[in-house]
């Protein structure tokens, strides 16, 4: 199952050993790692992304944007000290909802992160979560995690329904709408079948968007599969199975 993780340590090079275990745990097959960023709660309440020791990279497409956005709410009002830009951010956290992060996840991390501690935040994939929190307890890391889940209604399905319910209104009104009136209603109308067009775009490209994500994650995967024996080898390919399921059932663009 994929997941979100943020793992909160009381210092730098607990973090930096937790980001070690979970690269061991992704090694050994107990789970799969697909992006992981680290990040430090300032003084002032605002977040400071910290560079890997070794810098690797996760390049999954979309996927440390999303994580960033999540250190990024944890830094609440004040921000992101560093790293992405605060516009950025606000036109992203949408994104956050979308993978099943809720109010209450953002609540509980941010009362363990506190000023001076450090996060690791990660997406991954997991049967089991006794292997990793047994992992981080003996480093002092305290785990939060929340199950990735598509929520069926995006927003721009939200929007889609609002404005197509408008319009229905309109169109009923038009038929009684004579002169000055009846041309108000007209340009109401051309307006919202943009705003419905650009809505179902949107969707389109925020699908797209998750197809490439899994796809990746499948390549990815696929590719450590074919390194491995034995049980890693069958759980890895468990792994890719049920990412395609996840997508094979998602419906289709309307």
């Amino acid at each position: 199952m994929e997941k979100l993780i943020v793992i909160v340590f009381d210092d730098q090079t607990k973090a930096f050993a937790g980001l070690e275990a979970l690269r061991e745990l992704d090694r050994d097959g107990e789970i799969s790692l697909f992006a992981a960023q680290i990040a430090a709660k300032e003084p002032n309440g605002g977040v400071r992304f910290i560079d890997t020791p070794d810098g690797v990279d996760f390049p999954v497409i979309g996927v440390s944007t999303l994580l960033g956005t999540l250190v990024g709410v944890l830094g609440g009002p004040i921000g992101l000290v560093g790293g992405a830009a605060a516009g950025a951010l606000i036109g992203s956290i949408i994104e956050l909802e979308h993978a099943g992060i809720t109010d209450e996840f953002i609540n509980d991390v941010a009362a363990a992160l506190t000023p001076g501690k450090v996060a690791v935040v990660a997406d991954i994939a997991e049967e089991w979560v006794t292997p990793l929190d047994t992992r981080m307890e003996r480093i002092g890391g305290v785990v939060f995690r929340r199950a990735r889940t598509l929520v069926k209604n995006l927003q721009a399905d939200r929007d889609a329904a609002a404005h197509r319910v408008e319009m229905e209104q309109l169109k009923a009104e038009r038929a009684q709408a004579r002169g000055e009136r009846l041309a108000k209603i007209d340009a109401k109308i051309d307006n919202l079948r943009a705003r419905l067009e650009t809505a179902l775009e949107r969707r389109r490209f925020k699908m797209q968007l998750r197809q490439q994500q899994r796809e990746a994650k499948i390549r990815a995967l696929q590719a450590k599969a074919d390194k491995a024996e034995g049980e890693i080898r069958r759980r890895q390919e468990a792994r890719i199975a049920e990412l395609r399921r996840d997508y094979e059932e998602k419906p289709a663009l309307g």
